[in-house]
């Protein structure tokens, strides 16, 4: 049985994000094929702020420094494999595999963190530097790697010359859940997932503007800080923060709205949507990565005039919060249980 280490700078105990949620699932799924313990670098960044300067300038990223550094390697000593479960700790996959050239370092990539830089802030240059060397260490060091979609594999591939060894997609455990049958509102009840982020702020501040005034629906928007969020007001919106259990949330929504447009990756909430069965209407980036027949599981749009078009057709479409398709293609395609296998296939060789 493997020994492996995870390093991942997510706390697992803590509210759960998209990010968390992936890197939750695959400590998870790790722990099923191998002994795994993970290793939180954040545990031990008790450093000052012109400290994290100058580790930035040294090329290590988002709760690296130099002693927890040395923390790793130590804890590397008695184990076979390396996840690291970043393209951010391209630095970590280097001073592994200098130190340890035996042990197997596999670099999961949760985005393009350099493609996503660019545009979550294109005038932040050392910061786009950093991320962008540390993902050519990670592709350069790494035995292997792991990306979410087709679209990640192909800008790797473009900048940095090295074909992803595996294409793993965003899943959820198949559990027990109270699906919700009731025929839809009058007026629909309107759901968008999301935390206190740029992209989301960015979509849903847009869609509140361009699509809301002109559609019949309530509009719920929930996410960890959302109701710290300087959105536009409107009658028909009610914003809440933080929810610890988001299934009554979800279950009482007739769809899911997804306005996202910017980002990498695959976006953790459409799974969710899916694992639901619900009715879903989004954008091209909600669905990146998922393979799903719009027109069936809701629709995909890019303009105002699409979104509005599609909402308000919604009702004629869809007479039931649940939707049948969407929990198949769940079943079938972004379950846990599917993708057990593409990881077992990773350690073989």
């Amino acid at each position: 049985m493997f020994n492996i280490l995870m390093i991942a700078f997510k706390d697992f105990n803590g509210k759960k994000s998209g990010g968390v949620e992936v890197a939750l699932r695959n400590y998870n799924v790790l722990c099923q094929i191998a002994f795994a313990e993970c290793f939180n670098p954040f545990d031990y960044y008790k450093i000052s702020k012109i400290r994290k300067k100058i580790e930035l300038l040294h090329g290590r990223y988002y709760g690296l420094s130099r002693q927890n550094e040395q923390k790793i390697l130590k804890a590397c000593e008695n184990k076979s494999i390396v996840w690291i479960d970043s393209s951010t700790y391209g630095k970590l996959a280097k001073i592994i595999k200098q130190k340890y050239p035996s042990k197997k370092v596999i670099t999961f990539f949760h985005n393009c963190d350099y493609e996503y830089a660019k545009q979550d802030n294109p005038y932040n240059l050392v910061r786009q530097y950093v991320i962008k060397k540390n993902e050519e260490w990670a592709c350069k060091y790494s035995d292997k790697i792991v990306v979410l979609n087709e679209r990640d594999k192909f800008m790797i591939q473009k900048n940095y010359d090295r074909a992803a060894d595996a294409v793993i997609p965003v899943s959820f455990p198949n559990r027990q859940i109270e699906l919700n049958k009731n025929e839809i509102g009058i007026p629909p009840n309107a759901l968008f997932l999301g935390s206190n982020f740029s992209a989301n702020i960015h979509g849903i501040k847009w869609f509140i503007e361009k699509v809301l005034p002109f559609v019949n629906i309530k509009l719920k928007v929930v996410g960890k800080d959302m109701d710290k969020a300087s959105l536009p007001k409107n009658d028909k919106l009610e914003v809440v923060g933080y929810v610890e259990n988001l299934e009554e949330c979800m279950q009482n929504a007739d769809l899911i709205v997804l306005p996202i447009f910017k980002g990498s990756g695959m976006k953790v909430k459409t799974c969710e949507a899916l694992m639901h069965g619900k009715n879903i209407i989004g954008a091209k980036e909600a669905f990146m990565g998922y393979d799903v027949d719009f027109e069936r599981v809701g629709a995909c749009c890019e303009t105002a005039e699409e979104f509005i078009e599609a909402i308000n057709k919604f009702p004629s479409k869809f007479s039931s919060k649940f939707n049948e398709y969407s929990r198949n293609v769940f079943l079938e395609k972004y379950s846990d249980d599917v993708i057990f296998k593409q990881f077992t296939d990773l350690f073989r060789g």
